[in-house]
């Protein structure tokens, strides 16, 4: 094979038309960046008048020198590649006028090739600025932008159906505003993102499928957000609630952290021996929130504050015996935990009607919501869907308006996480 199918090869350049000769590419100067410069000639015989659309018969379309273009590459060794094409002009005798000849490599009238256009469509789902993808690329961030806002046709709305599982959620996104997005629980694939979590915007939005493709959908996984509620119940008669089980554990243990905060509070005062009880129950919050068959009651390590050797078992002991609120709280947190790790409805809802007397008054006001959600919290418990990998989702979006120092554009916005949450074929 010649050598111009190697560097074509090497170019990533499909256009066999494209040649090269010996010395086909040097080292200069452009705007002030050394890059490197190949040399190729574009050069075929038409079938036809690009202006006129005659076929060619005999000498009617004749050759008619060059005309040089400078293509954007990607870049090769981290060096600014470009191609001096030089492209061959004809001449037609029947229109009288003259055309130059095209290449798939590059839009007509452009100058940057379709494989740079390729490379940062596909970058663009990376956690990467605008503004850094066009300087890899060294191009403008104009170009990077247009590029990505052609991709945004392809994540069009279809309302002709929707998954049979669904999660809801919402971020903060322009201006610290709260935005909506929902996600197929399945594959985990972006469904949409809204500017607005408001009822009546969700009600505008969903209305827009059909009844019957919303009678379709089994399952929503939400948070305690009673919109949601009003929504779903409106809206998707058939879908059965599900309660997001990481917030149903977050609920409780904030109840029981809140009741160490004021039991901790309570030794606050001027008496040493006071305060270093307040000392223990502030240093030692986080092995109250761990399962109690969690802690380590054979492995016995050194505590400054106990000023001895001590397990784990053995502090969170302590700190129960300092009030007797907390410890009763304690221990319902605990079966509650303990309920939720073996998804079992009936011992959950046993623990619920013989909750103890002694609760902390924020671990009641948990023991309310939970009654109030008792009947969608059997869901949870009944169905293996949560809002984990939304979660996931909405802290990579946090990622990229952190990494773009913000938008100003929610369009803009709503097409870097869909590019960048979705998956993107190459």
């Amino acid at each position: 094979m010649s050598h111009s199918h190697y560097i074509r090869t090497m170019l990533d350049l499909k256009d066999k038309n494209i040649t090269f000769l010996q010395s086909f590419c040097k080292e200069t100067k452009i705007k002030g960046i050394l890059s490197k410069v190949f040399y190729g000639i574009l050069s075929y015989t038409p079938l036809r008048c690009v202006n006129c659309g005659m076929g060619k018969e005999g000498t009617s379309i004749i050759k008619y020198g060059f005309k040089t273009s400078r293509l954007t590459l990607n870049s090769t060794s981290h060096y600014p590649t470009y191609l001096l094409l030089k492209k061959q002009r004809f001449y037609c005798k029947k229109c009288v006028s003259t055309f130059c000849a095209e290449t798939s490599e590059v839009d007509r009238h452009c100058f940057i090739s379709n494989t740079v256009k390729q490379s940062i469509a596909i970058e663009s789902k990376d956690k990467i600025s605008e503004k850094d993808l066009a300087r890899r690329h060294h191009v403008s961030p104009t170009t990077t932008s247009r590029v990505i806002q052609i991709m945004a046709s392809s994540f069009q709305l279809r309302t002709h159906s929707l998954p049979k599982h669904l999660s809801f959620d919402e971020f903060h996104s322009v201006g610290n505003q709260m935005s909506f997005i929902y996600i197929d629980s399945v594959t985990h694939q972006v469904i949409d993102v809204l500017s607005d979590r408001r009822l009546p915007t969700l009600r505008s939005h969903f209305g827009r499928y059909s009844t019957e493709t919303r009678s379709k959908v089994e399952t929503i996984v939400i948070d305690m957000n009673t919109p949601y509620l009003t929504l779903i119940h409106e809206l998707f008669p058939r879908a059965k609630i599900i309660i997001d089980s990481f917030h149903l554990v977050q609920l409780i243990s904030r109840s029981l952290n809140q009741t160490r905060v004021t039991c901790m509070n309570q030794y606050r005062t001027s008496n040493p021996e006071d305060l270093k009880k307040y000392r223990k129950l502030k240093r030692y919050w986080k092995l109250g929130l761990k399962r109690e068959s969690d802690l380590n009651s054979v492995h016995y390590s050194y505590h400054r504050l106990f000023k001895g050797m001590k397990s784990q078992t053995g502090v969170m002991d302590y700190l129960l015996n300092l009030g007797d609120e907390y410890k009763t709280t304690y221990q319902f947190y605990q079966d509650l935990l303990f309920a939720f790790d073996q998804k079992d409805f009936v011992l959950f809802q046993e623990i619920l009607k013989e909750a103890p007397v002694g609760l902390s008054s924020y671990m009641k006001t948990s023991l309310r919501t939970l009654k109030k959600y008792q009947s969608y919290v059997e869901n949870t418990f009944l169905h293996p869907y949560t809002n984990g990998p939304i979660e996931g989702i909405n802290n990579k979006i946090k990622v990229i308006k952190r990494i773009a120092f913000g938008f100003r554009s929610f369009s803009k916005f709503k097409t870097r996480i869909l590019i960048s949450c979705n998956t993107v074929q190459k």
